[in-house]
């Protein structure tokens, strides 16, 4: 028998609902007031799982901690976690109903599917990295917007001058991060082998290859469902069959990096622009093709970072 206890991670602090009670600790290195809890009320942490959701760098403190204790957990897609609260009929959202929601899941889960976490320190730093690459390149191109509109001369040189450090900041940070990837052999030899699939360049190869390091033991289908891009398909009885279509209940930000460079491969990459266009041949919408191009291009990089092998040009 389990005791489940959910979790909502904000940056500051983590919510708990322990199946009972209401609860919060900080979120800090070494969660020193929450392991004085579990202590105290859970003497055996054998029987103890628990669950939050992955949000990035904000659980690492707790991911590390459930690693260092050998405590059991239970990672859940904020996505599925945001469908499971609808589906609850949550009449609002807080972090305190975010964690009785994210402790109700519990009754979803499978024992094969709750295991020790492991902390891969390396991947988290690129995840750092990759994360503020993110929020400097989002920062540029709505300062890039902003700027169109702006007719004071003195106001416009201003801001182009932030404009221009913040695409320096860019420059420096993909630099840091590649030689970070560098340091390290088993890394690098991977980057180097994402790289070498026509199409993909230096900031979806380091994507995936965090995405990948992070979960390393997913197959074909649960990689394409950690990202969103599995299908679905809609149908009742005999008289409803709608169109397949992506759940789009992944990694959004994985998504919008996997896009240009597809769009990129269709030109240029032999195997999914022939892939791409037999699709369209098929009188498949442009943008359903440029979909199904965009799921064989994650699994190439896949298969490749599974099998450890170089891209071969078809």
């Amino acid at each position: 028998m389990y005791y489940y206890i959910g979790i909502d991670v904000s940056k500051k602090v983590l919510n708990i609902f322990d199946g009972k009670k209401d609860l919060i600790f900080d979120n800090k290195e070494n969660l020193s007031s929450f392991k004085k809890y579990l202590k105290k009320r859970y003497p055996d942490f054998s029987s103890l799982v628990i669950l939050f959701e992955a949000t990035g760098i904000y659980s690492f403190y707790l991911k590390a901690f459930c690693a260092a204790h050998m405590l059991k957990a239970y990672i859940i897609n904020p996505q599925v976690s945001h469908s499971f609260a609808k589906s609850l009929g949550a009449p609002s959202k807080t972090d305190t109903t975010d964690a009785r929601t994210i402790w109700a899941y519990h009754k979803l889960i499978i024992d094969k599917d709750i295991n020790i976490p492991k902390v891969d320190r390396e991947i988290m730093t690129l995840s750092s990295y990759l994360a503020s690459y993110r929020l400097t390149l989002k920062q540029r191109l709505a300062l890039t917007n902003h700027l169109e509109g702006i007719k004071d001369k003195t106001l416009y040189r201003l801001l182009k001058k932030e404009q221009e450090r913040l695409q320096k900041l860019e420059h420096e940070l993909l630099t840091q991060t590649d030689a970070t990837i560098k340091q390290y052999p088993q890394l690098k030899e991977d980057y180097q082998r994402l790289l070498s699939i026509s199409g993909i360049g230096q900031k979806t190869a380091i994507s995936l290859l965090v995405l990948f390091h992070a979960y390393t033991k997913t197959n074909r289908n649960q990689i394409t469902a950690l990202i969103g891009l599995d299908p679905i398909q809609r149908q009742s009885g005999t008289s409803v069959h709608g169109r397949s279509r992506i759940s789009k209940h992944g990694n959004r930000m994985m998504q919008k990096s996997l896009y240009m460079p597809t769009l990129s491969c269709i030109k240029h990459n032999h195997k999914i622009k022939v892939f791409y266009e037999r699709l369209v041949s098929k009188h498949k919408p442009k943008k359903v093709a440029v979909i199904a191009a965009m799921r064989k291009l994650l699994l190439i990089a896949h298969a490749i970072y599974q099998n450890k092998t170089v891209y071969i040009p078809g």
